[in-house]
């Protein structure tokens, strides 16, 4: 690995220089993307440092990034993780501000409520603990029930801190579990009887993961210092003269994925995987080979490009949309996919299936615009150098992969690129290719059927409105933190943050869902609701933009005044707050009546129901509550 790093610093050193000279022009959003392409979780820490030192000079707001104030606690010493940390969010679409708890105060600092963790009010809380913190005592040949209660009461101690954390600041938290030490006293047995340290761990780790509520994810760091290398990840000269815990090469790495892990938990992943075919999905080009001369199944590349398949498909299981940019005839395109005995994706795989002779830019902003998703939700495979350069320099928003030349590394390249990262899987996540691909049926009906009104109708919308309860509150959050062109004022809120308001009696949260008769969409829309002084506020009004342009906004705009004549309010009172993505409902209120009023928009609530006519069918919520 040395010899790799040593071969990145060169044209890393110039994509610094370049970077900074676009700063000095007044290009930092463009430094920011030419970073994110070269650099590497790998690369030297010398170059990562000076990117992160280059980054910090910018003037907060400048990159149009998401606010975010993170706390780091440790147990050990992480002063040289912090810029590197700021650095990898900022990537991820994250400014941070960092605060940096004194060295080995953890405990200390989350139980004294007078202690400045609490005045900064982080909206992240990341406990970094090692495997030395872990206090698993018990002796050789111990019972199984001493082993579980010890490992039971080392997670305990955990949990008491997330309780405390959760309940002063209503905070996401990051939570280590513990890596595995090398070396040992017991040698093998210290893995291999249930009493061993390293067997003790590993059950910690388990019971760690089991024990996470709402709120809390689990930082991996034992997969990391196994990655990195096990024997390499502790400089034992490092830990006794400054108690760091680990390498100083593995900081970029150790920064990254817990950047990917924040992202997540705030709703920024990516979404969609576009994917080229010819050598890349197969070997060969099938319009010069046939389905008979592609390499897929057979021998080792074969079974390479079998297994990248493999993992795409497994993406797609997950939730993440596939989509097809291939220049290619489309028949010969889609001929693989139905005859070829080795092909493990199929047609009905992918949302949208572009093969044209287009080029791929356009290609790749239609296949957005279809599938009402941002450019920055989007991320393009390729084997072809020439066209990945081709979208890095039109669509720098799209995060582009580069591909080895040997498929036998595929794999390896699209995981390592950490662009799908999830902190929970929900129900809703695992249809969600589903349902982008009915979504592309609706678009074609739409096509059928000029007359908008009578393709509504033709759709046969049913929506079903609930208060939030134990299973859409995750996925509310989600709406929440990820929509962006349909979200009225852009208030971002955790989920522990949610459950907070829904358990006072002057806020109330509901979910929509929508079905049709291509299927269910899902839980597409969120409403924050506060009520005080006869009048309701929309705090928050998000709406999935798959479901667009049909009458849903009307319908739950009838929903909000259903909720207001309940509480016995006098107005409704709604906010629009302006940002680079939310234009699209810059004049929601002003078209369903509102009046403007200062900065606000308000309703009088009276006259019959409903307010605004939509084909959408659906019960009417009444103000029904779920209480936990």
């Amino acid at each position: 690995m040395t010899n790799q790093l040593a071969a990145q610093s060169t044209p890393l050193r110039d994509s610094l220089k370049l970077a900074k000279s676009l700063i000095s022009q007044g290009q930092s959003a463009q430094a920011l993307v030419l970073l994110r392409n070269h650099i590497s979780p790998e690369s030297d820490f010398v170059v990562q440092s000076r990117a992160a030192r280059l980054l910090a000079k910018l003037p907060q707001g400048t990159l149009g990034l998401r606010p975010l104030r993170v706390a780091l606690l440790a147990s050990t010493t992480v002063d040289h993780l912090v810029d590197l940390l700021r650095l990898w969010l900022a990537l991820c679409g994250i400014e941070a501000e960092i605060y940096l708890a004194p060295y080995d105060t953890m405990e200390q600092t989350v139980l004294d409520p007078s202690s400045p963790l609490y005045s900064f009010k982080p909206q992240l809380v990341w406990l970094f603990s090692v495997s030395d913190d872990v206090e698993l005592a018990t002796s050789p040949n111990a019972t199984s029930a001493q082993i579980n209660t010890a490992v039971l009461h080392a997670v305990e101690r955990r949990e008491q801190l997330w309780r405390i954390l959760q309940d002063r600041l209503s905070c996401q938290l990051l939570q280590n579990n513990a890596e595995l030490p090398v070396d040992d006293p017991f040698g093998q047995m210290a893995g291999t009887q249930g009493w061993g340290r390293r067997s003790l761990l590993r059950a910690y780790n388990s019971q760690l993961a089991i024990a996470a509520p709402a709120g809390v994810a689990v930082f991996d760091l034992d997969h990391l210092s196994a990655y990195w290398g096990s024997a390499r990840w502790r400089d034992p000269r490092l830990w006794f003269h400054a108690k760091h815990a680990f390498c100083q090469d593995a900081t970029g790495l150790v920064a990254s994925h817990a950047a990917r892990s924040v992202a997540a938990q705030l709703g920024l992943s990516r979404k969609c995987l576009i994917l080229d075919l010819d050598n890349t999905l197969w070997g060969g080009v099938i319009g010069d080979d046939g389905v008979a001369g592609i390499v897929l199944g057979d021998g080792a590349e074969g079974e390479a490009f079998v297994a990248f398949q493999d993992y795409i498909k497994a993406l797609r299981e997950r939730g993440i949309v596939l989509a097809v940019c291939s220049k290619n005839e489309m028949t010969a395109a889609q001929l693989p996919f139905e005859s070829h005995p080795d092909m493990r994706l199929t047609l009905d795989d992918f949302a949208v299936f572009r093969a044209n002779w287009a080029d791929k830019a356009s290609n790749i902003r239609a296949i957005a615009k279809s599938l009402s998703l941002g450019l920055d939700a989007l991320v393009f495979v390729d084997d072809n150098p020439a066209e990945r350069e081709l979208i890095r320099q039109q669509l720098p928003m799209v995060q582009v992969i580069d591909l080895p030349d040997d498929p036998t590394l595929y794999v390896q390249s699209l995981a390592r690129a950490g662009c799908f990262e999830a902190s929970s899987i929900s129900a809703e996540d695992s249809q969600r290719a589903d349902n982008y691909a009915d979504n592309a049926r609706r678009e074609d009906l739409r096509l059928e059927t000029p007359d908008l009104s009578k393709y509504l109708e033709s759709l046969q919308m049913r929506a079903q409105v609930r208060a939030a309860d134990d299973i859409s509150l995750p996925r509310i959050a989600q709406l929440i933190n990820k929509s962006n062109q349909f979200h009225l004022t852009g208030l971002r809120l955790s989920e522990p943050e949610l459950l907070a308001l829904d358990a006072r009696d002057d806020y109330q949260i509901i979910g929509v869902r929508l079905t049709d008769r291509f299927g269910d969409n899902g839980l597409v829309s969120a409403v924050l609701l506060h009520h005080h002084n006869h009048v309701l506020q929309v705090d928050a009004w998000v709406m999935s933009c798959r479901v667009l342009g049909r009458t849903l906004e009307e319908f739950v705009a009838n929903e909000i005044v259903n909720v207001a004549k309940h509480r016995g309010c006098r107005q409704v009172v709604g906010r629009y707050v302006a940002s680079p993505k939310n234009a699209l409902v810059a004049n929601l209120y002003s078209r369903l009546g509102f009046g403007k009023l200062d900065d606000d928009w308000v309703l009088g609530v009276r006259g019959p129901e409903p307010r605004w006519q939509t084909p959408i069918a659906g019960q009417s919520f009444h103000n029904t509550r779920v209480r936990r």
